[in-house]
């Protein structure tokens, strides 16, 4: 059974023969280029609908990601970019699949994030009646680690406040965050805390529920560990 993921409702509302809904799903929604592992990866395209479905890619680099003054370039230079994505364009039979390869074109010392619309489109065929058409898309996230990814997270705390900031070179992950009241209490009891990506540079301000220690589960690239702050 194919994993499926949050969409991003794009807000295009067509005209169709009649009402439907774009059916497309995808594999995957993030992937990680770490150094030394693959340097190809594929975004699985599947058509769940009963007409042909199209696809347009649109690849950017985020700039200053993570920050009040995030942008997003398009790519029009891949080489310059360091990841190629292609094709840029589908056309997706009933009930079928295809891929969009992503390729890393070479090692960085700086890590470098990207966003990828995935969305679908209207085929240009003209509405013989009036309906309405739902065009629902993705949006894919891929990070090029640098060669050696070392992420640092400098945690500091006044009473409720927690203050975090990643000063090493590579992202951390910060998910499924808590604070309990004793080690034995049942997890769903305890204090639920929000996530968030931190980037390079990234600071976060977090006003706490509980005057109480703070864990939160993290990521870095496809490693997973457990950090509890005092």
């Amino acid at each position: 059974m194919r994993q499926l993921f949050s969409r991003l409702i794009l807000g295009s509302l067509l005209l169709a023969a009649y009402p439907s809904f774009a059916g497309m799903e995808l594999n995957n929604v993030i992937f990680h280029f770490e150094p030394g592992e693959a340097t190809r990866q594929d975004i699985e395209v599947y058509n769940s609908g009963d007409a042909p479905l199209y696809v347009e890619v649109q690849p950017s680099v985020v700039l200053s990601p993570g920050e009040e003054g995030e942008d997003r370039i398009p790519i029009t230079d891949p080489r310059e970019a360091g990841l190629l994505v292609t094709p840029n364009r589908l056309i997706i039979p009933a009930g079928a699949s295809k891929s969009v390869r992503l390729v890393k074109l070479a090692n960085t010392p700086h890590e470098r994030v990207f966003r990828i619309a995935v969305k679908p489109v209207n085929s240009g065929v003209e509405a013989e009646q009036s309906g309405l058409k739902i065009m629902i898309g993705y949006e894919v996230l891929a990070i090029i680690y640098p060669n050696n990814p070392t992420p640092n997270l400098e945690v500091t705390r006044q009473g409720r406040q927690l203050h975090i900031r990643n000063t090493g070179n590579s992202n951390v992950l910060l998910r499924e965050g808590y604070q309990c009241q004793s080690p034995d209490q049942p997890r769903e009891e305890c204090a639920q805390l929000p996530g968030r990506r931190m980037y390079s540079g990234n600071e976060w301000q977090l006003e706490l529920p509980l005057d109480l220690p703070v864990t939160y589960y993290q990521s870095t690239g496809m490693r997973n560990f457990v950090e509890s702050y005092p």
